[in-house]
Protein backbone atom coordinates (compact mmCIF):
# COMPACT_ATOMS: atom_id res chain seq x y z
CA UNK A 1 0.00 0.00 0.00
CA UNK A 2 1.19 3.72 -0.85
CA UNK A 3 2.64 5.40 1.95
CA UNK A 4 0.70 8.69 2.88
CA UNK A 5 2.00 11.62 2.28
CA UNK A 6 1.70 15.45 3.12
CA UNK A 7 -0.54 17.33 0.71
CA UNK A 8 1.39 20.67 -0.88
CA UNK A 9 -2.13 22.22 -0.27
CA UNK A 10 -2.23 25.10 1.56
CA UNK A 11 -5.53 24.26 3.09
CA UNK A 12 -5.20 21.13 5.09
CA UNK A 13 -7.95 21.40 7.91
CA UNK A 14 -6.66 22.59 11.33
CA UNK A 15 -8.05 20.24 14.40
CA UNK A 16 -9.79 21.97 16.96
CA UNK A 17 -7.55 21.77 19.38
CA UNK A 18 -4.40 23.39 17.39
CA UNK A 19 -7.00 26.63 17.01
CA UNK A 20 -7.82 26.74 20.36
CA UNK A 21 -4.24 26.62 21.51
CA UNK A 22 -3.39 28.71 18.99
CA UNK A 23 -5.25 31.44 20.29
CA UNK A 24 -4.07 31.03 23.40
CA UNK A 25 -1.05 31.59 22.68
CA UNK A 26 -1.88 34.66 20.41
CA UNK A 27 -3.49 36.04 23.31
CA UNK A 28 -0.42 35.74 25.59
CA UNK A 29 1.92 37.07 23.20
CA UNK A 30 -0.31 40.11 23.04
CA UNK A 31 0.28 40.83 26.70
CA UNK A 32 4.01 40.33 26.72
CA UNK A 33 4.29 42.64 23.59
CA UNK A 34 2.53 45.44 25.35
CA UNK A 35 4.96 45.58 27.96
CA UNK A 36 8.16 44.85 25.39
CA UNK A 37 6.90 48.11 23.31
CA UNK A 38 7.57 50.44 26.83
CA UNK A 39 11.28 49.42 25.80
CA UNK A 40 11.62 51.34 22.20
CA UNK A 41 8.94 53.61 23.64
CA UNK A 42 10.70 54.68 26.61
CA UNK A 43 13.71 53.23 27.06
CA UNK A 44 16.04 55.62 25.21
CA UNK A 45 14.40 58.50 26.92
CA UNK A 46 14.47 57.04 30.27
CA UNK A 47 18.67 56.46 30.06
CA UNK A 48 19.21 59.73 28.72
CA UNK A 49 17.19 61.65 31.65
CA UNK A 50 19.53 58.87 33.73
CA UNK A 51 23.22 60.18 32.33
CA UNK A 52 21.95 63.77 30.39
CA UNK A 53 23.20 62.46 26.91
CA UNK A 54 22.26 60.57 24.30
CA UNK A 55 25.91 58.67 23.47
CA UNK A 56 24.35 55.76 25.40
CA UNK A 57 20.91 56.19 24.32
CA UNK A 58 20.48 52.62 22.79
CA UNK A 59 21.21 50.99 25.72
CA UNK A 60 18.47 50.08 27.03
CA UNK A 61 17.93 48.19 23.56
CA UNK A 62 20.99 46.52 23.59
CA UNK A 63 20.40 45.73 27.42
CA UNK A 64 16.97 43.98 26.18
CA UNK A 65 19.12 42.64 23.42
CA UNK A 66 21.88 40.93 25.56
CA UNK A 67 19.43 39.03 28.21
CA UNK A 68 17.73 37.67 25.17
CA UNK A 69 20.76 36.24 23.74
CA UNK A 70 21.93 35.13 27.35
CA UNK A 71 18.40 32.85 27.44
CA UNK A 72 17.82 32.15 23.54
CA UNK A 73 19.58 28.60 23.23
CA UNK A 74 19.55 27.39 27.23
CA UNK A 75 15.67 27.97 27.26
CA UNK A 76 15.19 26.11 23.63
CA UNK A 77 17.44 23.07 25.42
CA UNK A 78 15.05 23.54 28.46
CA UNK A 79 11.94 23.51 25.92
CA UNK A 80 12.91 20.72 23.47
CA UNK A 81 13.70 18.73 27.28
CA UNK A 82 10.49 19.51 28.82
CA UNK A 83 8.33 21.37 27.07
CA UNK A 84 7.11 24.45 25.39
CA UNK A 85 4.94 25.77 28.53
CA UNK A 86 8.19 25.28 30.91
CA UNK A 87 9.76 27.92 29.11
CA UNK A 88 6.46 30.31 28.57
CA UNK A 89 6.31 29.75 32.52
CA UNK A 90 9.85 31.16 33.00
CA UNK A 91 9.71 33.72 30.86
CA UNK A 92 6.48 35.62 32.05
CA UNK A 93 7.80 35.25 36.12
CA UNK A 94 11.15 37.07 34.65
CA UNK A 95 9.15 39.93 32.60
CA UNK A 96 7.21 40.85 35.92
CA UNK A 97 9.97 41.05 38.11
CA UNK A 98 11.84 43.07 35.75
CA UNK A 99 8.82 45.48 35.16
CA UNK A 100 9.20 46.06 39.10
CA UNK A 101 12.38 46.66 39.06
CA UNK A 102 12.54 48.94 36.08
CA UNK A 103 9.47 50.97 37.74
CA UNK A 104 11.35 51.22 40.92
CA UNK A 105 14.69 52.28 39.06
CA UNK A 106 12.53 55.03 37.37
CA UNK A 107 11.98 56.36 40.76
CA UNK A 108 15.07 56.23 41.97
CA UNK A 109 16.54 57.81 39.34
CA UNK A 110 19.21 54.97 39.81
CA UNK A 111 21.07 53.94 36.46
CA UNK A 112 22.82 50.56 37.80
CA UNK A 113 19.14 49.50 39.11
CA UNK A 114 17.48 50.19 35.58
CA UNK A 115 20.13 48.40 33.59
CA UNK A 116 19.41 45.03 36.02
CA UNK A 117 15.56 45.91 35.62
CA UNK A 118 16.27 45.56 31.53
CA UNK A 119 18.29 42.12 32.07
CA UNK A 120 15.74 40.84 33.80
CA UNK A 121 13.07 41.84 31.72
CA UNK A 122 15.03 41.26 28.50
CA UNK A 123 15.21 37.52 29.90
CA UNK A 124 11.87 37.23 30.39
CA UNK A 125 10.86 38.61 26.61
CA UNK A 126 13.81 35.75 25.36
CA UNK A 127 12.09 33.37 26.56
CA UNK A 128 8.98 33.73 25.94
CA UNK A 129 10.26 33.47 22.17
CA UNK A 130 9.63 30.14 22.38
CA UNK A 131 6.05 30.87 21.52
CA UNK A 132 7.30 30.97 17.53
CA UNK A 133 8.24 27.50 18.11
CA UNK A 134 5.11 26.49 19.99
CA UNK A 135 3.64 27.57 16.70
CA UNK A 136 5.00 26.08 14.19
CA UNK A 137 5.23 23.30 16.71
CA UNK A 138 1.35 22.53 15.81
CA UNK A 139 1.53 23.08 12.10
CA UNK A 140 2.25 21.52 8.97
CA UNK A 141 5.16 22.45 6.33
CA UNK A 142 2.40 23.24 4.14
CA UNK A 143 0.35 25.62 6.62
CA UNK A 144 3.85 26.58 9.34
CA UNK A 145 3.92 30.19 8.59
CA UNK A 146 0.62 31.00 8.50
CA UNK A 147 0.47 28.98 11.95
CA UNK A 148 4.15 31.37 12.84
CA UNK A 149 2.21 34.30 12.12
CA UNK A 150 -0.73 33.47 13.83
CA UNK A 151 0.71 34.04 17.10
CA UNK A 152 3.12 36.84 16.27
CA UNK A 153 -0.38 38.70 15.17
CA UNK A 154 -1.87 38.82 19.17
CA UNK A 155 0.93 41.39 19.01
CA UNK A 156 -1.38 43.41 17.48
CA UNK A 157 -3.47 43.99 20.00
CA UNK A 158 -0.53 44.71 22.55
CA UNK A 159 0.28 47.40 19.90
CA UNK A 160 -3.21 49.05 21.20
CA UNK A 161 -2.45 48.59 24.52
CA UNK A 162 0.71 49.90 25.05
CA UNK A 163 -0.36 53.35 23.83
CA UNK A 164 -3.41 53.22 26.04
CA UNK A 165 -1.10 52.35 28.99
CA UNK A 166 1.40 55.10 28.83
CA UNK A 167 -1.38 57.40 28.08
CA UNK A 168 -3.03 56.40 31.12
CA UNK A 169 0.19 56.14 33.21
CA UNK A 170 0.55 60.08 31.94
CA UNK A 171 -3.02 61.24 33.01
CA UNK A 172 -2.64 59.72 36.68
CA UNK A 173 0.81 60.55 37.22
CA UNK A 174 -0.22 64.32 38.36
CA UNK A 175 -2.81 62.79 40.99
CA UNK A 176 -0.23 60.09 42.66
CA UNK A 177 2.72 62.71 42.26
CA UNK A 178 4.37 59.25 40.89
CA UNK A 179 6.09 59.32 37.56
CA UNK A 180 4.64 58.78 34.47
CA UNK A 181 7.61 56.07 33.34
CA UNK A 182 7.69 54.29 36.69
CA UNK A 183 3.51 53.90 36.35
CA UNK A 184 3.67 52.77 33.45
CA UNK A 185 6.27 49.74 33.96
CA UNK A 186 4.46 49.19 37.68
CA UNK A 187 0.74 48.64 35.24
CA UNK A 188 2.54 45.79 32.96
CA UNK A 189 2.54 42.91 35.69
CA UNK A 190 -0.92 43.65 35.94
CA UNK A 191 -1.21 43.14 32.50
CA UNK A 192 1.08 39.78 32.72
CA UNK A 193 -0.74 37.91 35.67
CA UNK A 194 -3.52 36.73 33.09
CA UNK A 195 -1.43 35.26 30.96
CA UNK A 196 -0.50 32.30 33.11
CA UNK A 197 -3.84 30.91 32.94
CA UNK A 198 -3.75 31.33 29.22
CA UNK A 199 -0.98 29.09 29.53
CA UNK A 200 -2.18 26.48 31.55
CA UNK A 201 -4.94 26.25 29.61
CA UNK A 202 -2.86 25.44 26.42
CA UNK A 203 -2.99 22.03 26.01
CA UNK A 204 -1.23 19.48 25.75
CA UNK A 205 1.93 20.71 25.14
CA UNK A 206 2.77 22.17 21.28
CA UNK A 207 5.58 19.78 21.69
CA UNK A 208 3.85 16.73 21.83
CA UNK A 209 1.98 18.02 19.06
CA UNK A 210 4.72 17.87 17.22
CA UNK A 211 5.95 14.67 17.92
CA UNK A 212 3.04 12.88 17.14
CA UNK A 213 1.79 15.47 14.11
CA UNK A 214 -0.17 12.72 11.65
CA UNK A 215 -2.30 11.51 14.42
CA UNK A 216 -3.88 15.30 14.70
CA UNK A 217 -3.21 15.63 10.73
CA UNK A 218 -4.48 11.72 9.40
CA UNK A 219 -3.35 13.25 5.62
CA UNK A 220 0.22 13.31 6.87
CA UNK A 221 2.91 10.70 6.37
CA UNK A 222 4.64 9.67 9.97
CA UNK A 223 7.75 12.30 10.40
CA UNK A 224 11.17 10.52 10.94
CA UNK A 225 12.96 11.50 14.12
CA UNK A 226 16.73 12.44 13.35
CA UNK A 227 19.25 12.12 15.82
CA UNK A 228 21.26 14.94 17.34
CA UNK A 229 24.38 13.78 15.51
CA UNK A 230 22.75 12.69 11.68
CA UNK A 231 24.34 14.95 9.51
CA UNK A 232 21.86 18.09 7.68
CA UNK A 233 21.61 17.90 4.29
CA UNK A 234 23.64 20.29 2.64
CA UNK A 235 20.55 22.10 0.87
CA UNK A 236 19.13 22.57 4.68
CA UNK A 237 22.35 23.94 6.09
CA UNK A 238 22.59 26.36 2.86
CA UNK A 239 18.78 26.85 3.62
CA UNK A 240 18.99 27.21 7.34
CA UNK A 241 22.47 30.02 6.53
CA UNK A 242 20.16 31.80 4.72
CA UNK A 243 17.18 31.94 7.11
CA UNK A 244 19.69 33.17 10.20
CA UNK A 245 21.42 35.65 8.23
CA UNK A 246 18.22 37.28 7.25
CA UNK A 247 16.72 37.12 10.82
CA UNK A 248 20.01 38.39 12.60
CA UNK A 249 19.87 41.81 10.03
CA UNK A 250 16.00 42.35 10.16
CA UNK A 251 16.35 42.19 13.66
CA UNK A 252 19.22 44.13 14.56
CA UNK A 253 18.19 47.11 11.83
CA UNK A 254 14.87 46.98 13.23
CA UNK A 255 15.95 47.47 17.03
CA UNK A 256 19.07 50.00 15.91
CA UNK A 257 16.02 52.03 14.16
CA UNK A 258 13.66 51.70 16.54
CA UNK A 259 15.82 52.45 19.14
CA UNK A 260 16.72 56.45 17.76
CA UNK A 261 13.31 56.91 16.79
CA UNK A 262 12.12 57.81 20.14
CA UNK A 263 14.70 59.51 20.66
CA UNK A 264 14.34 61.87 16.79
CA UNK A 265 10.48 62.36 18.09
CA UNK A 266 11.68 63.52 21.68
CA UNK A 267 14.00 66.15 20.36
CA UNK A 268 11.46 67.37 17.93
CA UNK A 269 9.54 68.36 21.16
CA UNK A 270 6.79 65.26 20.87
CA UNK A 271 4.83 64.14 24.00
CA UNK A 272 5.50 60.61 25.10
CA UNK A 273 1.69 59.73 24.27
CA UNK A 274 2.83 60.60 20.70
CA UNK A 275 6.21 58.53 20.55
CA UNK A 276 3.99 55.82 22.11
CA UNK A 277 1.54 56.05 19.13
CA UNK A 278 4.71 56.08 16.72
CA UNK A 279 6.06 53.08 18.40
CA UNK A 280 2.62 51.28 18.60
CA UNK A 281 2.14 51.88 14.34
CA UNK A 282 5.46 50.44 13.93
CA UNK A 283 3.96 47.34 15.71
CA UNK A 284 0.81 47.15 13.59
CA UNK A 285 3.61 47.31 10.45
CA UNK A 286 5.20 44.30 12.49
CA UNK A 287 1.94 42.13 13.35
CA UNK A 288 -1.26 43.47 11.28
CA UNK A 289 0.37 41.79 8.10
CA UNK A 290 1.42 38.59 10.05
CA UNK A 291 -1.16 36.11 8.53
CA UNK A 292 -1.63 37.51 4.91
CA UNK A 293 2.39 37.11 4.77
CA UNK A 294 2.25 33.71 6.33
CA UNK A 295 -0.45 32.45 3.95
CA UNK A 296 1.90 34.02 1.10
CA UNK A 297 5.05 32.25 2.61
CA UNK A 298 2.88 29.41 2.78
CA UNK A 299 2.07 29.67 -1.24
CA UNK A 300 4.65 30.90 -3.15
CA UNK A 301 7.59 30.24 -0.89
CA UNK A 302 9.56 31.64 2.14
CA UNK A 303 12.31 33.26 -0.53
CA UNK A 304 10.47 35.85 -1.85
CA UNK A 305 8.63 37.00 1.19
CA UNK A 306 11.90 37.45 2.73
CA UNK A 307 13.17 39.35 0.28
CA UNK A 308 10.16 41.78 -0.14
CA UNK A 309 10.29 42.36 3.51
CA UNK A 310 14.29 43.09 3.62
CA UNK A 311 13.60 45.86 0.44
CA UNK A 312 10.72 47.11 2.96
CA UNK A 313 13.19 47.89 5.71
CA UNK A 314 15.34 49.27 3.45
CA UNK A 315 13.05 51.89 2.48
CA UNK A 316 11.90 52.51 6.21
CA UNK A 317 15.44 53.10 7.51
CA UNK A 318 15.88 56.04 4.40
CA UNK A 319 12.68 57.83 5.54
CA UNK A 320 13.31 57.69 9.46
CA UNK A 321 17.02 58.48 8.77
CA UNK A 322 16.43 61.32 6.02
CA UNK A 323 13.62 62.92 7.27
CA UNK A 324 12.38 65.29 9.79
CA UNK A 325 8.72 65.36 10.18
CA UNK A 326 6.78 63.22 12.68
CA UNK A 327 3.85 61.38 10.00
CA UNK A 328 7.56 60.68 7.63
CA UNK A 329 9.33 59.50 10.35
CA UNK A 330 6.25 57.19 11.63
CA UNK A 331 6.06 55.95 8.21
CA UNK A 332 9.13 54.53 7.93
CA UNK A 333 8.82 53.04 11.13
CA UNK A 334 6.02 51.37 10.01
CA UNK A 335 8.05 49.99 7.16
CA UNK A 336 10.96 48.73 9.08
CA UNK A 337 8.34 46.65 11.34
CA UNK A 338 6.76 45.11 7.80
CA UNK A 339 9.86 44.36 6.54
CA UNK A 340 10.85 42.74 9.68
CA UNK A 341 7.64 40.77 9.75
CA UNK A 342 8.52 39.08 6.26
CA UNK A 343 11.99 39.14 6.39
CA UNK A 344 11.63 37.20 10.56
CA UNK A 345 8.52 35.06 9.50
CA UNK A 346 10.35 33.63 6.38
CA UNK A 347 13.01 33.17 8.52
CA UNK A 348 11.72 31.35 11.32
CA UNK A 349 9.75 29.00 8.78
CA UNK A 350 12.70 27.74 7.43
CA UNK A 351 14.05 27.14 10.64
CA UNK A 352 11.36 24.93 11.51
CA UNK A 353 11.27 23.49 8.02
CA UNK A 354 14.78 21.91 8.18
CA UNK A 355 14.79 21.48 12.17
CA UNK A 356 13.67 18.10 13.64
CA UNK A 357 10.80 18.53 16.17
CA UNK A 358 12.96 17.25 18.77
CA UNK A 359 15.19 19.80 18.69
CA UNK A 360 13.01 22.76 17.32
CA UNK A 361 13.67 24.84 20.76
CA UNK A 362 17.02 24.89 20.52
CA UNK A 363 17.29 26.16 16.29
CA UNK A 364 15.10 28.74 16.85
CA UNK A 365 16.67 29.78 20.26
CA UNK A 366 19.71 30.09 17.82
CA UNK A 367 18.30 31.94 15.44
CA UNK A 368 17.37 34.22 18.39
CA UNK A 369 20.74 34.24 20.29
CA UNK A 370 22.46 36.24 17.26
CA UNK A 371 19.73 38.05 16.65
CA UNK A 372 19.48 39.41 19.94
CA UNK A 373 23.31 39.67 19.81
CA UNK A 374 22.23 41.94 16.54
CA UNK A 375 19.87 43.48 19.01
CA UNK A 376 23.23 43.95 21.66
CA UNK A 377 25.49 46.08 18.66
CA UNK A 378 23.52 47.90 16.41
CA UNK A 379 21.22 49.90 18.93
CA UNK A 380 24.62 51.04 20.79
CA UNK A 381 26.26 51.47 17.29
CA UNK A 382 23.47 53.83 16.04
CA UNK A 383 23.81 55.80 19.50
CA UNK A 384 27.20 56.69 18.67
CA UNK A 385 26.38 57.63 14.58
CA UNK A 386 23.51 59.92 15.25
CA UNK A 387 25.76 61.62 18.07
CA UNK A 388 29.14 61.72 16.04
CA UNK A 389 26.84 61.92 12.29
CA UNK A 390 23.58 62.52 12.90
CA UNK A 391 20.92 60.28 11.55
CA UNK A 392 21.52 60.23 7.43
CA UNK A 393 24.21 57.63 8.67
CA UNK A 394 22.26 55.77 10.58
CA UNK A 395 19.83 55.87 7.45
CA UNK A 396 22.71 54.53 5.21
CA UNK A 397 23.95 51.91 7.12
CA UNK A 398 20.59 50.55 7.69
CA UNK A 399 20.65 49.93 4.09
CA UNK A 400 24.00 48.65 3.86
CA UNK A 401 23.21 45.73 6.99
CA UNK A 402 20.52 43.66 4.75
CA UNK A 403 22.53 43.51 1.51
CA UNK A 404 24.38 40.39 2.50
CA UNK A 405 21.65 38.30 4.03
CA UNK A 406 19.57 39.60 0.60
CA UNK A 407 22.49 38.05 -1.57
CA UNK A 408 22.18 34.69 0.24
CA UNK A 409 18.18 34.51 0.10
CA UNK A 410 18.26 35.36 -3.53
CA UNK A 411 20.63 32.45 -4.31
CA UNK A 412 19.32 29.81 -2.04
CA UNK A 413 17.46 27.29 -4.36
CA UNK A 414 13.74 26.97 -3.16
CA UNK A 415 11.94 23.81 -5.14
CA UNK A 416 8.42 24.31 -3.09
CA UNK A 417 7.33 25.94 -0.17
CA UNK A 418 9.34 24.91 2.70
CA UNK A 419 11.27 22.50 0.44
CA UNK A 420 15.11 23.49 -0.51
CA UNK A 421 17.75 21.37 -3.00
Amino acid sequence: MAAKTEAPETDIPIPAVVRRNTLLLALAQAIVGTGMQLVPSLGAVQVVMLTGSSTLSGAATSLLGFARMLVAYPVGRLTDARGRKVGLYLGLWLALAGALITGEATLLKSLWLFGLGMLVFGAGVGASQQLRVAAADMYPTSRRSEGISLVLMGSLLGAGLSPLLVNFAERLSPATGVSALALAWFMVPLLIAPSFGLLFAVRPDPREIALDLEAYYPTLAKTPYISPGQKTVSQNAVARRAGIAAGVAAQGQMAMIMAMTSLALHNHGHAFSLISVSVALHVTGMFAFTWPLGRLSDRLGRKPLILAGLAAAALGALLVGLSSGYWTITLGTFFVGLGWSGAFVGATSIITDVTPAAERGKGVGLLDFWSSLAGVILPLAGGVMVETSGFAMLALFGVLLLAYPALLVWRLKETSPGSYG
